[in-house]
């Protein structure tokens, strides 16, 4: 019977789709006809309208870019953006999980476990023609410690101020406090960005955040040309780049709220790529027969998971919080919704990453025994809960609907709250919530990336644990994890922390998904990382 209710909601909202399409006619009305500047003649174009321009690329996502600032930011919006106008001393390249070297042309691994040599590119600028020097790596780091946000999460303990020695101009050693077994793979992500030491001169008192929320200083292979908040920010090819200047000269990221407009953009030729989150797995369904269209499928790290605060009451009995995972559908979710494009994991780590746990306990789809469990909780007369989801996501809202359905059977009132995505991070990471249904892909193929940020208690809220799960033995775990360099030992820690945190339930996992992006059949070099599968590497995509 539950089935065949959510199959009623399913063709509600196809018929909600379906009508989004026919009402994009003033659209089409709109964007088709030729601005003039008042006379007889259209003013003259710079470039081409539309897609068939092969030096500009437009893309489109329907979650907005809160800021641009490196050090600072915890959304894949702004990493998309990141990426693209700063380097790294190394990066991840295509579909690969190792990282390769970029503004590092070499590096000394430490024999002692903890000091590493770096020797960078001598040829390396930031976009205003100033050589990336040492200096430069060891102002980048120390500013994100100062920052004390997401990227901090990744160094407090293992560096602080006094870690690096200027060796030369081009050559920097940096001593960790500690051995950090992945402290290589974390210099790849978006959070090892370097940044232009001129900062300084706009830092104030914020360390130069409000500065850099809407600019940049970065030695990348873009640069930002414009940005008009909510509607559109355009990058243009950094042509004094230091390595491989991109052959696209400009990228359109555009935000276009309604994934129907979206959809019919891409099938006009206005887009080339379309945001792999914007579309439900039923619409990319429907356009694999689209003329000029490709949906390109590839395995993925990225995990769907709903986060329970646990210092909100009634969350913070473990009995609630088991009971709850019994009533969560994870075959209808995984059939129904995502149909097929996913399957079910039991923990953060995704299968296939090492330190992957298969034999974590899961919990089946039991609404007698949720209702058993809240009753031993002593919340046998049900209670009222939040949800939080982002508004522009189609298949969180369909989990949500399903969640809201279930929980109600067991005397739950679930009510369901969409919120604009920069909305929905400043209560999430403010820890306002009680529920939010959100979904994560690792920047680094290490279980310690996502165990840390999910798990370990200093990462409560802007550090992306938002459970805001305080266990002391998953704390010491995680610690020793990386520390030693013995990899067995490291899987079997990561294994426990996944086993202990299976039972006290601060997460629950729906599904580990796979890739599915809409793109244009014209669209060339577009590979898909399973780590950062938001990733679009512009810098070396093309258009024939």
């Amino acid at each position: 019977m539950r089935k065949n209710n959510f199959a009623v909601k399913i063709l509600v909202l196809a018929l909600t789709v379906l009508l989004a399409l026919t009402g994009c006619n003033k659209y089409n009305q709109e964007t088709t006809k030729t601005p003039t500047d008042g006379k007889d003649n259209p003013p003259k174009q710079t470039e081409k309208a539309g897609s068939g321009n092969p030096d500009v690329f437009n893309y489109a996502t329907n979650q907005d870019i809160p800021h641009l600032d490196p050090h600072g930011t915890s959304s894949n919006t702004s990493f998309r953006v990141t990426y693209m106008l700063y380097d790294r001393l190394v990066t991840y390249d295509g579909t690969d999980t190792e990282i390769k070297p970029q503004l590092a042309e070499k590096w000394d691994l430490p024999e002692d476990g903890v000091t590493y040599t770096f020797y960078l590119n001598k040829n390396a600028k930031f976009h205003d023609g100033t050589p990336v020097t040492a200096e430069a790596v060891k102002y980048s780091y120390t500013r994100a410690l100062k920052i004390g946000k997401s990227a901090a999460g990744q160094f407090k303990g293992v560096i602080d101020e006094n870690s690096f020695e200027i060796v030369d101009e081009h050559t920097i050693k940096i001593k960790l406090l500690k051995p950090f077994a992945p402290f290589m793979k974390t210099l790849g992500t978006v959070f090892g960005n370097i940044v232009n030491p001129k900062l300084a001169e706009h830092e104030g008192k914020d360390n130069g955040e409000a500065y850099l929320a809407d600019k940049e200083m970065g030695s990348g292979p873009f640069v930002l040309d414009s940005w008009a908040r909510g509607q559109k920010l355009v990058l243009k090819a950094n042509n004094d780049y230091w390595g491989e200047v991109p052959k696209l000269k400009t990228v359109n990221i555009q935000i276009v709220n309604e994934p129907a407009t979206g959809r019919l953009m891409l099938e006009k030729g206005e887009l080339d790529l379309l945001d792999d989150t914007m579309l439900s797995p039923d619409v990319l369904k429907q356009m694999e027969s689209a003329e000029g269209i490709e949906i390109l499928k590839s395995p993925g790290y990225a995990i769907d998971d709903l986060s329970m605060n646990v210092e909100k009451k009634p969350l913070d009995n473990v009995k609630v919080r088991q009971a709850i995972a019994h009533a969560v559908n994870y075959n209808s979710i995984i059939n129904d919704v995502l149909l097929g494009a996913g399957e079910r994991i039991g923990g953060i780590i995704p299968k296939g990453m090492f330190g992957y746990n298969d034999a974590v306990k899961t919990y089946d789809f039991d609404l007698e025994k949720a209702k058993e469990l809240l009753k031993e909780a002593g919340q046998e007369k049900g209670f009222k809960l939040e949800i939080a989801i982002s508004e522009n996501n189609e298949v969180r809202k369909n989990i949500a609907v399903m969640l809201q359905s279930d929980f109600k059977k067991i005397g739950i009132d679930l009510e369901i709250k969409p919120l604009a995505w920069p909305t929905y991070l400043d209560l999430v990471t403010g820890g306002k919530h009680q529920l939010a249904l959100g979904g994560w892909t690792p920047d680094y193929a290490d279980p310690d990336y996502n165990l840390w940020y999910f798990a370990h208690s200093s990462s409560k809220g802007p550090g992306f644990n938002l459970a805001f799960y305080d266990n002391k033995k998953v704390d010491q775990l995680l610690e020793e994890g990386r520390q030693t360099v013995d990899e067995g030992r490291r899987e079997e820690i990561y294994k426990e922390v996944q086993s202990i945190m299976a039972e006290e339930v601060p997460y629950i996992f729906p599904s580990q998904r796979k890739v599915q992006v809409p793109v244009r059949t014209w669209v060339k070099g577009y590979e898909i990382n399973p780590m950062n599968t938001w990733y679009v590497p512009f810098q070396k995509i093309t258009k024939e």
